[in-house]
């Protein structure tokens, strides 16, 4: 039996007939049964008239529509995307961001910076001393960049509130008795935004799994769920730990010199340096325990700061262990010379700014004083080198040694690369002559 006269036969439809006599009680099943009969596809939910036009790798995201109930979910998930942009790369802290409103973008049309209102609550008080508890506009904004102003348009396209995250969004689309009596038109807590990244992971796991795709989120092996208070962390983490990490720090805050973005105003009120300087705290521990295991393997250390290196690298073992409770104790570890080292481009500082050939740095209100790795001098005798950074100095000697082989290289240039190709073989014989069988 054919597809269609089967379902004809059980709509009870005499194909060429017409369609039966509706008798009585039978009120409204007609059209069921001539739609079976058509053999017209029916949905399951209620599929929105908006077109699927988002592409994840070059194809829609989804074949079929958004129903109305899998819209609420999207909806939560999409806001809760936007959360991530806004405080990640912002560094703002997850209040200050859940109580974002409607209009906080501003642009400066002579600098192209993109500013963001926002406001504070720690450490603000009023005329009396007493604390305000619901906090005030930060004078200073937060210079961002360009897809947290993305993140925020989406987020005031995507509801008519004032607040960019309410708290009757909810995941299901419903709001509790509670909720509602408790938070009506307030913003979304923090155990709300936990719970939406939470829920924001699994989705985007579940939607990895059914896809095949193999980009899902691993899970914490710390801790079984992911608080918003360790976006912050994540981003000191990342400018801290990689190369040209506060360099990146000033051109994400559109400032043009590094201590421009330690002594931002803005950015110190919002206490970020706070975990920029305990991250560096932590990073400067791992670094000198690498170099004291790797010292203790037979390392061979060259240049003029080497016994210096020595020294120091032996002496920073005290520190292990030590508990911070502020960041001013951080900064005055982080001043004590014998944890001044600093890893540079195949060479390694260690610092002693009496006798540093560089211009050094000074972080605002800190009197810690730090190297321009950037500007290091040749004959400067804060230098080491390490067996790991004369492996960076035969890479570029190599380099250069293929310049100045070219019969063809300018004569200018061959003469300048010549010169730099004697100066790193002079630092390689030495730190091999120097090296104990």
């Amino acid at each position: 039996m054919l597809p269609r006269e089967a379902n004809a036969r059980r709509a009870g439809v005499v194909l060429g007939q017409g369609p039966p006599r509706r008798g009585p009680g039978d009120i409204g099943g007609e059209p069921v049964r001539l739609v079976d009969a058509c053999e017209l596809p029916l949905a399951d939910g209620a599929p929105l008239f908006a077109p699927v036009t988002a592409r994840l790798d070059g194809t829609l995201w989804r074949p079929e529509p958004i129903t109305y109930e899998e819209a609420l979910v999207l909806a939560r998930c999409l806001s809760t995307a936007c959360f991530i942009v806004i405080a990640y790369l912002s560094g703002m802290r997850p209040g200050e961001v859940l109580n974002l409103r409607r209009g906080c973008v501003e642009r400066d049309p002579v600098t192209g910076l993109v500013f963001l209102r926002a406001k504070e609550w720690k450490g603000v008080r009023d005329d009396a001393g007493h604390h305000r508890p619901q906090g005030h506009l930060r004078p200073d904004p937060w210079v961002v960049v360009e897809p947290v102003a993305h993140a925020v348009h989406v987020l005031e396209n995507l509801h008519e509130a004032d607040l960019l995250f309410p708290t009757t969004l909810n995941i299901d689309g419903r709001a509790t008795a509670a909720s509602l009596s408790q938070r009506a038109g307030k913003a979304r807590s923090d155990t709300m935004a936990n719970s939406d990244l939470n829920a924001f992971i699994t989705w985007v796991n579940t939607y990895c799994h059914a896809h095949g795709r193999d980009d899902a989120i691993p899970p914490d092996p710390h801790r079984p769920a992911i608080s918003t208070s360790r976006l912050r962390r994540t981003l000191a983490w990342f400018l801290v730990r990689k190369p040209r990490g506060l360099v990146a720090a000033a051109i994400q805050y559109g400032h043009i010199r590094v201590q421009m973005t330690l002594g931002y105003s803005g950015t110190y009120a919002s206490g970020f340096p706070d975990e920029l300087v305990f991250e560096e705290w932590l990073a400067r521990l791992d670094h000198l325990a690498e170099a004291r295991d790797r010292l203790a393997a037979g390392e061979h250390v060259s240049g003029p700061a080497a016994d210096r290196y020595r020294q120091r690298v032996t002496a920073a073992a005290r520190f292990a262990g030590r508990v911070l409770h502020t960041r001013r104790d951080a900064a005055t570890l982080l001043a004590n010379p014998d944890l001044m080292i600093y890893a540079g481009t195949g060479m390694t500082c260690v610092l002693d700014p009496a006798r540093a050939a560089c211009l050094l740095a000074t972080d605002e209100d800190s009197p810690r004083r730090t190297p321009d790795l950037d500007d290091c001098r040749p004959a400067c005798v804060n230098i080491a080198r390490t067996d790991r950074d004369i492996t960076t100095v035969r890479a570029q000697a190599e380099r250069l040694r293929a310049i100045v082989d070219d019969p063809l290289a300018p004569p200018i240039r061959h003469q300048r690369e010549r010169h730099a190709l004697e100066r790193l073989t002079r630092i390689l014989t030495d730190h091999d002559q120097r090296k104990a069988p």
